[in-house]
């Protein structure tokens, strides 16, 4: 692979050659790669598609469409688009970068731009504290002074006549 990638980019492929070297790459016909995995994906090398849609989406190949190019014979690098190249790199940042002047910037907001938080009313009473039981949780059995049943209520829950 050499020095055509970005140091990144070079680890990228080197793990995804030795990625899943247990998957099976079969040929489909017209540079069409079927690479069964879980669910199997199909790589057209050519028009770098990968119907996992990462190729078309980064424009860097997967870890299919880098075994089915290692599989065909063909260099990872030519299939690989420019962008990801040293070259590329290199010349983006050839030029100087300059930084953005805050002069007419104010660093604090003006009286009128303040937002305020929302004004919080008080509720009255305590706070319920009502938590969340978790699964498999018993809830305690209390017995009732007017029944004398246990249950879910007392004396002065109960709700039927006597």
């Amino acid at each position: 692979m050499g020095d055509y990638f970005v140091p990144y980019h070079k680890c990228q492929v080197a793990k995804y050659l030795q990625k899943d070297r247990t998957w099976i790459v079969r040929s489909a016909g017209n540079c069409v790669f079927k690479v069964q995995s879980y669910p199997s994906i199909s790589v057209d090398i050519r028009k770098r598609i990968c119907s996992c849609y990462q190729w078309q989406l980064n424009g860097f190949s997967c870890a299919h469409a880098a075994q089915a190019v290692q599989k065909s014979g063909e260099k990872i690098y030519d299939c690989i688009e420019d962008y990801f190249h040293t070259h590329y790199y290199k010349s983006s940042y050839s030029q100087n970068i300059y930084p953005v002047p805050t002069v007419g910037i104010q660093d604090y907001p003006t009286d009128g731009d303040v937002i305020l938080p929302p004004s919080l009313k008080k509720q009255l009473g305590r706070p319920k504290k009502k938590r969340i039981r978790s699964r498999g949780e018993k809830t305690t059995q209390i017995r009732c002074g007017r029944c004398n049943k246990l249950g879910n209520h007392n004396k002065k829950t109960y709700k039927e006549s006597l």
